[in-house]
């Protein structure tokens, strides 16, 4: 029974708290299964401009591809990740997660389309093969930043 009991504790605190703490809209299509499923079978995540993940669909931004990039990169720093900056027409930065201090990388393309600029991003996990909602919650930041 204590076994048991252990094992319990060990999985809230190993695996439940760290998803909770990503805040990830776990109702959200697809569904709280395979959300939860993703969360803990991959380490990285995709802003683009068809997935059933409606939270992670490629926003289309109005202005020119210099005032987009300039938002990106402010908000960004705004969020306090670091070495933003423009390498080879992508947007990069390094995010520390808050409870682990592990590094995750963050890209972004910018696309010009008729309506503006759409905006492509990555993110993902260095290390480990599950990220525990990490790259959806900065993907998720950073577009709300952008709003």
């Amino acid at each position: 029974m204590k076994w048991i009991l252990l094992l319990a504790i060990v999985l809230i605190v190993v695996v439940i708290v760290p998803i909770l703490m990503n805040r990830p809209p776990l109702s959200a299509p697809p569904g709280p299964w395979i959300r939860l499923k993703t969360y803990l079978s991959t380490n990285q995540a995709r802003v683009v401009p068809a997935t059933e993940w409606v939270d992670l669909r490629s926003p289309v931004i109005a202005g020119g591809v210099g005032q987009v990039k300039a938002r990106v990169l402010s908000a960004m720093h705004r969020l306090g990740w670091r070495h933003a900056r423009e390498t080879n027409g992508l947007l990069k930065a390094e995010v520390v997660t808050p409870w682990l201090k592990f590094r995750d990388d963050v890209e972004v393309r910018l696309e010009v389309v008729p309506e503006g600029v759409r905006l492509l991003a990555f993110s993902s996990s260095r290390v480990g093969k599950a990220d525990f909602a990490a790259n959806e919650r900065h993907l998720l930041d950073l577009l709300e930043k952008l709003r």
